[in-house]
């Protein structure tokens, strides 16, 4: 008994000692932010914390983001990452978006694990993060490029108006740009720009081209092109784009509408098994252990896992639609 109670209060002063070194080396690590923010001018407070973390991220996780960065649709993720952030008055980068949204994600994970006592609990948590990461980010780039594509007849008539009332084409993508708002506007902006240093029409409509990401402008910006090397009225050519883009933008919402809730489905489908998985860990940290018991439990959860990345597969290409969102 007496052995026990000295065990017991040995690891009771260890686990006040450990909680003091770590609240020791967090106060020295804030110290060190803080001298930091104060030399480079900055506020020192909880938003200019976050702010300062989301441009510098964390130095040790960028091999890591690296390594991840390959994948396209891990770059897609990290892109929408920096213009979230980036809207909201932080400006960030890839690696360091990437490595604060690493870090934050094994984070909670690994607090799931330890509460749990259960690491399959933790790589469930940690794979139903990714999946609504993956998530967001493609509604965020749909719900953007689809506001761009909404954008582009208003944007085509008021073209259509300005070179009528016989405006330069600089001062039709300079007023193209003041009226438009969001990416689409910023697209015009910078297109103008390159008229005003003395750049060729041609550079700037294929900025335009280039820098709108959405194939209605591409191809109304390829015809002006044409237009404008070989001579002859641009109206015409926007008034017929008008029509064509609208008929399409209809034909698009149509489609959207019948596919909404196979896809919306489909996601369930794709997050709810992890979720289920998190859950019942949770409930019972032994819940997956028979898999782990033999070979065979290893082959049927490799088989799981291969039936629902094929699922996957399949259901977004039966859902996939060119150019609907």
């Amino acid at each position: 008994m007496e052995a026990r109670l000295l065990v017991g209060l040995i690891a009771l002063v260890a686990a006040f000692g450990c909680l003091f070194a770590v609240a020791q080396l967090a106060s020295a690590l804030l110290r060190r932010r803080r001298a930091a923010m104060v030399a480079q001018g900055e506020t020192f407070s909880a938003q200019g914390l976050i702010a300062w973390r989301l441009r510098n991220g964390f130095p040790s996780a960028f091999p890591a983001v690296r390594l991840l960065a390959k994948a396209k649709p891990v770059v897609d993720v990290l892109d929408e990452a920096v213009a979230f952030f980036g809207a909201r008055g932080c400006p960030s980068s890839r690696e360091a978006a990437g490595s604060v949204l690493l870090v934050g994600m094994a984070g909670l994970s690994m607090v799931l694990g330890l509460v749990t006592v259960s690491p399959i609990t933790a790589i469930a948590a940690f794979a139903c993060e990714a999946a609504v990461l993956f998530a967001l980010a493609g509604n965020a780039r749909d719900k953007r490029q689809e506001s761009v594509r909404e954008a582009v007849p208003e944007a085509l008539e008021s073209m259509a108006a300005c070179l009528s009332s016989g405006f330069t084409l600089l001062q039709t993508f300079s007023q193209v740009a003041a009226e438009t708002p969001g990416p689409l506007g910023e697209t015009f902006s910078r297109s103008a720009h390159v008229l005003e240093v003395g750049g060729s029409a041609e550079r700037a409509l294929a900025e335009l081209r280039e820098g709108a990401h959405a194939s209605e402008l591409a191809f109304v910006a390829v015809a002006l092109d044409v237009q404008h090397q070989t001579g002859g009225a641009m109206r015409q050519v926007l008034d017929a784009a008008t029509d064509s883009v609208k008929g399409e933008l209809a034909l698009r919402r149509s489609l959207r509408v019948q596919t909404a809730q196979a896809k919306l489905s489909a996601r369930v489908v794709v997050i709810m098994p992890f979720v289920l998985v998190a859950a019942f860990s949770l409930a019972s940290p032994d819940f997956l252990a028979p898999f782990f018991s033999s070979m065979f439990g290893y082959a049927l959860l490799a088989l799981a896992i291969a039936m629902q990345v094929a699922g996957v597969v399949l259901v977004r290409r039966a859902l996939a639609v060119e150019g609907v969102s």
